[in-house]
């Protein structure tokens, strides 16, 4: 068996797979992908954040594929990713040769209605997510704001971009459902012009700075205690922050918190992948094995490292399957209240920006 091939076949055995169906599955694969390009569309441009991971994923990802296939990037950037979301749903080829990595806000695009959006998210073949994405809400040091409590008392001042952005719609949903007061002033062209405003004076903080963002921009601001951190835009804390409230602390009824799980659910699959409704079962199997294995994969951890590439909480292709039949579960009403919430539902296609 060769090596490459042995990479998987070890790692399909130790999920407990018969040696006879590990090798059926194995030699079939190897056959269908000898030779042959595997393409990772990227809703975004070379350089933004859906790419660098990519990039990262794909340098480990092959070794662990039967076949070995040669895997390439293309950049689809538009509307976030919504026209890479749509390009993978109704066009890409079925036959495990197109992925794409797309927002989080692929989960829900749907449910809010998004404009442009041609997908329903529960007919992907989800592969799995190479993190969770943890937004930061942050107050400049010179601030007198030191608690999340202390925003439902004073204005905080802060930067957004445009109107799908997460320190957008993250700010607009914190004010309407739990009456939070971010005075909010869009328009920025990235969160580096956001970043910059913020040191010289022109804002006060940011409603959402995803961790993963910060540590390879602005690592000093909170390695030096530049900003003070806040509130965590997540369901779940970062290890890192482990004493600071995440927005579900700050709810006060039974509909709050359903409205707030339905908007920040997007953060649980933060750098999903998936393939084409209509993939056959037995490569979806293969890939979502081959990416398990690749997350584990201790060269790709040191990569990260030393990129400054955030894999807090991966998931498996299975688990954004489960989130996303979840959150198809809610009663209308609060889908309806967490869209109108958002904005979503009136402003153009977009389902990320970062």
């Amino acid at each position: 068996m060769p090596l490459k091939m042995a990479h998987f076949c070890a790692y399909a055995a130790a999920l407990g797979l018969s040696l006879l169906s590990n090798a059926n599955l194995c030699t079939a694969a190897e056959d269908h992908f000898r030779g042959k390009t595997l393409s990772i569309y990227t809703g975004a441009s070379a350089g933004d954040g859906y790419d660098v991971y990519a990039r990262l994923l794909a340098m480990h990802y092959q070794r662990y594929i039967p076949g070995s296939p040669t895997i390439v990037i293309r950049n689809m950037p538009g509307a976030g990713s919504l026209k890479a979301a749509n390009y993978i749903y109704e066009i890409a080829p079925k036959d495990g040769t197109a992925m794409g990595t797309v927002g989080g806000g692929t989960a829900t695009a749907d449910l809010f209605k998004s404009k442009g959006v041609r997908f329903d998210p529960r007919y992907y073949a989800w592969i799995g997510s190479m993190n969770a994405e943890v937004g930061l809400v942050l107050a400049w040091k010179t601030i007198p704001i030191d608690r999340i409590d202390d925003l439902f008392h004073r204005e905080l001042l802060v930067g957004g971009g445009g109107p799908t952005s997460g320190n957008v719609v993250f700010a607009h949903v914190m004010n309407k459902v739990l009456g939070t007061r971010f005075k909010l002033i869009a328009g920025y062209k990235s969160t580096g012009d956001i970043a910059l405003a913020i040191e010289r004076g022109e804002l006060e903080g940011t409603a959402s700075y995803h961790y993963s963002s910060i540590i390879t921009s602005k690592p000093d601001w909170i390695a030096n205690r530049e900003v003070k951190v806040l509130l965590q835009d997540s369901l779940r804390a970062h290890s890192l922050f482990p004493d600071v409230p995440v927005v579900l602390d700050l709810a006060k009824t039974s509909d709050q918190r359903s409205i707030l799980e339905l908007v920040f659910a997007r953060q649980e699959m933060g750098r999903p992948f998936m393939l084409p409704p209509g993939t056959p079962p037995e490569l979806v199997t293969l890939l979502r094995r081959a990416f398990n294995a690749a997350m584990q994969d201790p060269q790709l951890i040191t990569d990260a490292k030393r990129q400054r590439l955030d894999l807090n909480r991966p998931m498996t292709g299975e688990d954004i399957h489960r989130l996303i039949d979840r959150l198809y579960t809610f009663p209308a009403d609060i889908v309806a209240k967490a869209a109108d919430a958002t904005g979503e539902n009136a402003a153009e296609g977009s389902i990320d920006e970062r």
